[in-house]
């Protein structure tokens, strides 16, 4: 009695019968584990419990599972397929997979670990035999590419110059002229000269202004042709009416300097258009 008590209190006990060896390893290699598994009397192994062909992890399969019974023993085969790439040798651990039997009770097929290895070759030193030798080369004379570069920056800076000639543009612009401006920069200089000299600089403006000899009596022509004037018509009539008696002999002192030269600056504020 007490054998028989000690039989069944063991219960079934699962034994490794061929783990795969633990080394030499590589990517793709099937791993094939038995297991065999002793029942006691009258206990079967539930084929429904056995673990499905499937994916257990990323980098293992679980490709085929045969199990086998015989009188008080069941021999169960996992293959296995290992998919990790390593690249350095790595120790991989393979669960353990739950059984269960005809009365009730769960057994573990034991997992189990194994070394897979990079499948990439050894690396072998580099030696200065290796390298190929420096190439051979000549001195460039940088002479010529500098007179191509200094005839080149000649040649654009003449078709620049004669592109800016050709559109009226800096530096051969032509300012507009401005005879009244100059002929009041001029009488500013002029500060002890006669009254006759004073006028003379001013008609002189006044003609280049009107394009020809402009007179008293063409006045009103002139404000015609340049409108921008007209607010200082009646100033330009006294100063061609004072002009012309000091000139013609029709008595009157003639323009006084000081007033021409107010009289100059205020055309020349009209002519640059600030009046």
């Amino acid at each position: 009695m007490v054998l028989a008590f000690l039989a069944l209190s063991a219960g079934a006990r699962a034994a490794p019968d061929g783990p795969p060896r633990e080394y030499g390893w590589w990517l793709g290699d099937q791993l094939v584990q038995t297991v065999t598994l002793d029942l006691p009397e009258g206990v079967s192994l539930d084929p429904a419990s056995l673990p499905r062909p499937r994916g257990v992890a990323y980098w293992l399969d679980l490709v085929r599972v045969e199990a086998h019974e015989t009188a008080g023993t069941a021999r169960i085969t996992l293959v296995w397929q290992n998919f990790y790439s390593a690249l350095e040798p790595s120790r991989r651990e393979v669960p353990a997979q739950p059984v269960r039997l005809s009365d009730g009770s769960l057994r573990d097929l034991p997992g189990f670990a194994f070394v897979t290895a990079p499948i990439r070759p050894i690396r072998a030193p580099s030696t200065q035999d290796q390298m190929r030798p420096d190439p051979d080369f000549r001195l460039v004379d940088p002479g010529p590419s500098r007179l191509g570069l200094v005839l080149s920056g000649a040649g654009l800076l003449s078709v620049a110059a004669a592109l800016a000639f050709h559109q009226g543009l800096w530096p051969f612009h032509r300012r507009p002229a401005r005879p009244l401006t100059r002929a009041a920069r001029q009488l500013s200089r002029m500060r002890g000269a006669a009254p006759d000299e004073a006028a003379r600089v001013l008609h002189r403006a006044l003609d280049a202004t009107f394009g020809r000899v402009l007179i008293g009596a063409e006045l009103d022509r002139f404000i015609v042709q340049r409108p921008e004037f007209r607010p200082v018509q009646d100033r330009l009539a006294t100063f061609f009416a004072a002009s012309d008696a000091r000139h013609f002999g029709r008595g009157g002192t003639g323009p006084e300097t000081a007033g021409m030269r107010d009289l100059a600056r205020v055309l020349s504020g009209i002519e640059r258009g600030r009046r």
